[in-house]
């Protein structure tokens, strides 16, 4: 059992340290807010879809008592499309000395008046067109600014700064990423008057000095009300409400909640047996993002904290999965079609 477990452990180790190194931090630090929350958007959608996918295998039956343990880890699994790995919007950006620099050198300011001019553009905050890829976009493309142009005094003259397009040192960060992967180990409880509880728990992991530590959780709860109905119905259907929240150093602190409505049947004797089930949700996700925004006014590599929080674009989800045991083993695959379309498996011990 204890290896078993150290699998759960590596697993959100490998995620945790290869998608969410001190690296992010460094991409981030290099954005302003506008153009941070472009480009992570799809993270918080994906890992939102991820969260709330796997939670349920079959309905607990409607009865007083009985033993219904399940162990064992889930995996799951989000799809990117190609609209998701690029963005166009605007927002407020401010210059670095050196892209202030390449602005200035392209307009009418006298060569002797440039580092002037360009600090005096640093310190000023711009309305831009931003585009680009975006975290799960291509390594090949980087983030644009587009500027419209300005005007900055100085020495009592009028310098007219033309518009451009500033390519920033920012690509794309998970390399075309096109499915987002994670897993958790999960624990199902039941059955007490057709209620059920399910757990997703692991202790904090520290992912390294400057990120801080990996922390997650998350617990559910399903009830079959044909527990108060005294006509059997042809199939079992419960309520569930799930919740979770994850930490990724200090980078990303996630939550998801689903609640929905579930139905399954068993076809089989207990030993051997297939469960078709489905599933129709409604859900939500926000994540919050944290850095250190770095601009080079009033002093050089000046770090600025940023902090904001986005909501994912998933709302409501149709699933459809089937579970197999096998003597003690269920193994059991689902697919959910929502904004974010996901896929989750699931392999656990059955008591």
């Amino acid at each position: 059992m204890k290896h078993f477990f150290n699998l759960f452990v590596v697993i959100f180790m490998l995620f945790a340290t290869m998608s969410y190194s001190q690296d992010l931090q460094e991409t981030l630090g290099k954005l302003s807010k506008d153009a941070a929350g472009a480009y992570v958007a799809p993270i918080v959608s994906g890992f939102g879809a991820n969260l709330n996918s796997g939670w349920v295998h079959r309905v607990p039956k409607a009865k007083i008592f009985g033993i219904d343990v399940e162990f064992g880890v889930v995996f799951m699994g989000t799809f990117f499309g190609d609209n998701e790995k690029t963005f166009s919007a605007n927002g407020s950006f401010q210059f670095n000395k050196e892209q202030a620099k390449i602005l200035v050198n392209q307009s009418n300011v006298p060569a002797m008046f440039r580092d002037t001019v360009a600090g005096i553009l640093s310190s000023q905050t711009f309305t831009v067109g931003l585009s680009g890829p975006t975290i799960v976009g291509s390594k090949n493309d980087s983030v644009r600014v587009d500027f419209s142009g300005t005007s900055i005094s100085y020495g009592g003259q009028n310098y007219t700064i033309d518009p451009n397009k500033i390519a920033t040192p920012v690509q794309g960060f998970l390399e075309d990423l096109s499915l987002l992967p994670l897993a958790a180990p999960q624990i199902s409880l039941g059955t007490v008057y057709g209620t059920s509880l399910s757990f997703r728990f692991l202790p904090s992991i520290k992912i390294n000095d400057d990120l801080g530590e990996f922390k997650y959780f998350g617990f559910g709860i399903q009830h079959n009300p044909a527990m108060w109905i005294p006509t059997p119905l042809p199939v079992e259907v419960s309520v569930g409400f799930f919740t979770q929240s994850m930490k990724v150093g200090d980078v990303f602190s996630t939550t998801a909640t689903t609640f929905g409505v579930f139905a399954s049947r068993t076809f089989g004797p207990g030993t051997f047996n297939i469960t078709p089930y489905a599933g129709l949700s409604v859900e939500s996700s926000t994540i919050e993002v944290k850095y250190d925004y770095i601009v080079d006014y009033p002093i050089p590599n000046t770090k600025v904290p940023i902090t904001f929080e986005l909501k994912g674009e998933n709302s409501v989800r149709f699933t459809l999965g089937a579970s197999a045991k096998l003597a003690l083993f269920n193994l059991s695959v689902d697919y959910s079609i929502a904004k974010y379309n996901s896929l989750s498996a699931g392999l656990g011990f059955v008591f």
